[in-house]
């Protein structure tokens, strides 16, 4: 994982010398050529089993050669592709494995005060500012210092939750579709499009259906109709033009009516839960629905929804739904993203030990007094960050040892650190 990004960087270069070694295996074949001895037969299951050759050889044996399974198998592809013999399929490896062990990270390497410090200081140059638009429509979605604050902390529940929505073929062609789609996506209550006009005098309500308001939102009148009806067991509804007139029986007290209405009211007249508003716009060529607000489990069922690619930036809510790895993979990119966003460029190997750390328990854990630093071993360690007392005394209470073997521990009692030269103890004549 450390030197993948560096790898993906030289997959150009490799694809230059793959150029030079394509013209080299041509004059290589027009020189077999000349030699006429050979009968053709021979050479055709010769070229065969070269070819079962150079796919087994480095997959075979793949953890002798000290590189990724996932390298090795992208230079398998990239040999086939190229028609390299296997020497030069032996060179090509043996190029990426010096670039990979050059770009391995030192034994004893101090990493995480390099992670602490690399993420930390250009993070004093992200904005105050709270969120701002997706698209030309209003989406808000979280930016800046409080989303990474949001991320490290493992918060249990977005400020901004967006969703991104990918859609199913049967639907992606078709815009009026499309738009009918995220109309119907919308939380819309049933007090979002009636209003309401009440004479308990007479004991009587009606409900005054606001045309408008359901056209803009996509709400259907007869489903409105039967949900108020559903609603309302007890009561008589009639249908005058664009109003219900709601009639109750006179055992019903006026206390007992108003909360049976105000909770037809509260009841959802479409939608999904938790999404305030969509909007359709552009990713590369592709149609995608944008949303406020966040509801993966219930999206991910829907038939005109691409269940592979839909995601939500809310990674509590992934973890539960998509598991420990996804959450890991959407934090790492929801953070890089963010600094992206403000033009701060950091490796992705400190953000990808970030996450690591955060998500290695099997849960999202937080880097908080509550979270990371409660799991230390170490007395030390946990005190030095917050609420130091205590931990001292937990401690004593419980007869703690401190074995002295972290960074934090040691200088607190003014001893070497045991990191870079201080992993090796050496004592000289």
């Amino acid at each position: 994982m450390a030197g993948k990004k560096e790898l993906e960087e030289n997959d150009e270069d490799m694809g230059e010398e793959s150029d030079e070694e394509k013209e080299d295996d041509v004059e290589e074949e027009a020189e077999e050529e000349e030699v006429k001895e050979k009968p053709a037969k021979e050479k055709k299951p010769k070229k065969v089993e070269e070819v079962k050759e150079r796919e087994a050889a480095p997959i075979e044996g793949w953890e002798l050669v000290g590189l990724p399974k996932k390298v090795l198998d992208d230079i398998v592809l990239l040999a086939e592709r190229e028609k390299l013999s296997k020497s030069k399929t032996d060179e090509l490896i043996d190029a990426v494995k010096a670039r990979f062990e050059k770009i391995l990270v030192e034994p004893g390497e101090a990493v995480g005060i390099v992670a602490a410090q690399s993420l930390g200081e250009p993070g004093t140059q992200l904005t105050l500012r709270t969120k701002h638009y997706a698209g030309a429509a209003e989406v808000s979605v979280g930016s800046g210092i409080q989303r990474v604050e949001e991320i490290v902390d493992g918060r249990s529940k977005a400020k901004y939750p967006t969703m991104t929505i990918f859609l199913d073929e049967s639907i992606k062609k078709d815009r009026n579709e499309i738009e009918k789609f995220a109309k119907s996506l919308i939380d819309v209550r049933i007090a979002d499009v009636v209003k309401i006009e009440e004479d308990f005098a007479i004991g009587k309500i009606e409900l005054k259906m606001l045309e408008d308001e359901m056209k803009e939102k996509g709400v259907i009148e007869e489903e409105l109709i039967e949900k108020i009806r559903k609603g309302l067991k007890d009561a008589k509804v009639s249908k005058r033009k664009d109003v219900l007139e709601l009639s109750f029986p006179r055992k019903f007290t006026l206390l007992k009516i108003r909360k049976m209405v105000l909770k037809v009211l509260n009841g959802r007249a479409q939608g999904v839960r938790g999404i305030e508003k969509t909007i359709i716009s552009k990713e590369g060529e592709e149609i995608v629905i944008k949303t406020s607000g966040s509801n993966l489990k219930t999206v991910l069922k829907l038939k005109e929804v691409d269940p592979s690619r839909t995601i939500t930036n809310d990674i509590m809510e992934v973890s539960k739904i998509l598991g420990i790895e996804a959450a890991r993979q959407l934090g790492a990119a929801e953070l890089k993203k963010t600094l992206d966003d403000n033009n701060i460029a950091v490796d992705i190997r400190h953000i990808m030990l970030l996450a690591d750390l955060m998500t290695f328990g099997g849960e999202i854990s937080g880097i908080v007094r509550t979270g990371i630093t409660r799991e230390k071993a170490s007395p030390f360690a946990r005190a030095a960050f917050e609420e130091t007392v205590k931990h001292l005394l937990d401690a004593a209470f419980k007869g703690e040892r401190e074995e002295l073997k972290g960074v934090v521990e040691n200088i607190i009692v003014g001893q070497p650190i045991k990191v870079g030269t201080g992993t090796v103890e050496l004592i000289m004549k």
